[in-house]
């Protein structure tokens, strides 16, 4: 192997930069060392971490748990319970739930339910719509600082067209960001007396934009059907920042202040050409093209050499 000299860079400052997704890839460093990193098939990259007490993760609101009781280990926030899809470096998503109200032929209640979801001290992101089905139905969204709602109407099953939320048996509104907890209240224009025949329950849901697909009139005739349709394919998207002042930060990266997440708070990121997990010592890794001196040819050459914790 060949012996090189680098020469100190202020006498030879002649670098090419990094390769962002070079095959020369730095180490995947995503968990403290000895903690588990998967669950399953997901990954939990720190600052979150598997299990109670254990230090894997920065604090206990990224705490989180694999249960392994089922067929595939589920991962689930320690603090609520609710079960995570995956995790990125800047949002999770998570399972949905779902407001009803379902009615009988004389007008009375046979199933209802309204919902409260809180995800503190993380933020429901903008990503996600919130969204009414039914033809005598209208509801309200309601967080800190913020009331929304939606209606949907239709006369005939046929008269919701599929693939669209416009109104006509289903409905799409948009939510605000920052919001860390919301309320939705599901209501009835005539409980359905005009409909019951082909619609007997209203539904109201927040949900990922397009993970939603309205199929029209068997989705208004089928209530059980798009129930439970909603709770197994459709994600919430949560975003996620840390609490402070860019402390957990490492080397070569960058803090990215958010402020329009509840409380505010700050992200890293790996500067441009560099991989791994920011918030894990020694940091982003990566390559650089750096002019050396070779021993054994007696000549300037280019070579990869490797850049890690170098702040």
């Amino acid at each position: 192997m060949l012996l090189y000299f680098m020469l100190h860079l202020f006498l030879f400052p002649y670098y090419m930069g990094t390769l962002k997704g070079s095959t020369l890839s730095a180490t995947n460093n995503i968990g403290k060392p000895g903690c588990l990193t998967m669950c399953g098939n997901l990954s939990v990259p720190y600052p979150f971490g598997i299990g109670k007490d254990t230090g894997c993760s920065l604090d206990d609101s990224f705490s989180v748990i694999c249960n392994t009781s089922y067929s595939e280990p589920k991962l689930f926030l320690l603090s609520s319970g609710i079960e995570i899809y995956n995790i990125s470096d800047s949002e999770f998503r998570i399972a949905t739930d779902v407001a009803y109200k379902c009615y009988n032929e004389d007008k009375t209640l046979s199933w209802d339910l309204d919902m409260n979801y809180t995800i503190s001290p993380f933020s429901f992101s903008p990503k996600n719509k919130f969204i009414v089905i039914g033809c005598d139905d209208f509801s309200m969204i309601r967080g800190e600082g913020f009331s929304g709602g939606c209606v949907g109407l239709c006369s005939q099953a046929r008269h919701g067209p599929g693939g669209q939320c416009l109104g006509m048996g289903c409905c799409e509104t948009s939510i605000p960001k920052g919001l860390d907890y919301y309320n939705v209240t599901l209501y009835t224009f005539r409980n359905h007396s005009d409909v019951w025949s082909f619609n007997t329950c209203g539904y109201a849901f927040l949900g990922e934009e397009g993970s939603f697909k309205f199929q029209g009139a068997s989705d208004l005739t089928d209530e059980w059907s798009v129930w439970e349709r909603i709770l197994s394919t459709v994600p919430v998207v949560v975003d996620w920042v840390v609490a402070g002042n860019c402390s957990e930060c490492k080397g070569n990266s960058s803090c990215v202040e958010v402020a329009d997440v509840d409380g505010g708070g700050y992200r890293c990121k790996c500067n441009n050409g560099y991989e791994g997990n920011p918030y894990l010592h020694p940091g982003c890794q990566g390559y650089r093209y750096v002019l050396m001196w070779s021993l054994l040819s007696g000549r300037m050459e280019w070579s990869w050499v490797e850049i890690h914790g170098i702040a």
